[in-house]
């Protein structure tokens, strides 16, 4: 009997980041089509709707840049809206979304300066050109700062100026296109990943350009929750990773420490915390939080999940548990 050919979505083109993510967490799977998406809100949209996609890998937060918001925002407003549907009862505030997250994927960031045509003194070639035009995704211009400045520096005679794309790999695609239709003393460049250079076969000038040495992109591995497809590794030699998301009691004291302090009575350790402001509705007041918690359990504690979860609901207004996986190995290394 054939097995079912598994079909993930990632934050395309091909090249990003992203597909490396996915290259990653389905290496071990002979039949994966992998499917590209055009944006963040696309790669949880298309999984909740199109039933033969299996998985979505989205990134969730960069160690240099931090969070990628779109991600975290997309998960808020899935548990705002679970809120506000009529299927949550007016009593109950445990939340359960139609998606969840099961795998979590760390992608080093190695960016390189690429160009769409030989330089055949490599980086000493940008001083035969007026004008130097580099393409990449808006999240990367904070990763290579100091390596633009010394670059703008060293060519003190050259024009620079930077422009956006939805993706790195786009970038390389954009600076191949554009250097064809451009005059001889614009050079256009972009800034994306070794893979992504090899994919349009363009030419790698510099590597690795990072001003910071170990910076990791970290993906989220998401399924619909009724999905059949069972994937999923538990790697139980690993910690496992609790993902929640609530809000707190409006205007209570304390309220936030309330909620973490559970956390502490069940000698939990809490691994990471982030906030996003919300708002129920249009008329709803400003400076309300959703929290995203991380925590770790193995596979003998807690002993009583329900205990923990319960004390969890008398704390918090709403709560949502997205999902828990082993920790990646990879989130050790440097």
């Amino acid at each position: 009997m054939n097995e079912k050919t598994l079909k993930v979505l990632f934050l395309g083109p091909k090249g990003t980041y992203s597909h490396q993510a996915a290259l990653q967490q389905f290496q071990c799977i002979s039949d994966v089509e992998y499917l590209a998406a055009t944006s963040i809100p696309q790669c949880f949209n298309e999984l909740e709707k199109d039933t033969s996609i299996d998985y979505s890998v989205v990134p969730l937060e960069n160690s240099t840049n931090g969070q990628v918001v779109f991600s975290y925002d997309l998960l808020r407003n899935r548990m705002i809206q679970k809120v506000l549907s009529s299927t949550a009862s007016a009593d109950a505030n445990r939340i359960t979304p139609d998606i969840e997250v099961i795998a979590e994927q760390y992608v080093s960031i190695t960016h390189c300066l690429i160009s769409p045509i030989e330089l055949p003194n490599g980086i000493e070639s940008l001083g035969e050109f007026k004008e130097v035009i580099i393409y990449s995704h808006p999240q990367v211009w904070g990763q290579v700062e100091g390596y633009l400045k010394s670059l703008a520096e060293k060519f003190p005679q050259l024009t620079f100026s930077r422009s956006d794309c939805s993706s790195t790999s786009e970038s390389v695609n954009h600076c191949m296109r554009s250097q064809t239709a451009s005059c001889n003393k614009i050079l256009h460049l972009a800034i994306a990943s070794e893979m992504a250079a090899r994919l349009h076969n363009a030419y790698i000038v510099e590597h690795p350009i990072n001003d910071k040495l170990g910076n990791t992109t970290r993906f989220l591995v998401l399924k619909r929750r009724e999905s059949a497809c069972n994937y999923e590794l538990k790697d139980y030699q690993q910690p496992q990773v609790n993902l929640l998301t609530f809000t707190t009691r409006q205007d209570d004291p304390g309220s936030l420490v309330d909620v973490l302090n559970v956390l502490k009575i069940h000698s939990l350790n809490m691994c990471s915390i982030n906030s996003r402001p919300f708002h129920l509705n249009e008329n709803d007041r400003n400076w309300r939080y959703l929290f995203f918690i991380e925590y770790y359990t193995d596979r003998n504690t807690p002993e009583n999940k329900e205990r923990l979860y319960r004390d969890i609901s008398a704390k918090s207004k709403q709560w949502c548990l997205w999902g828990t996986f082993p920790r990646n190995e990879r989130y050790y290394h440097k």
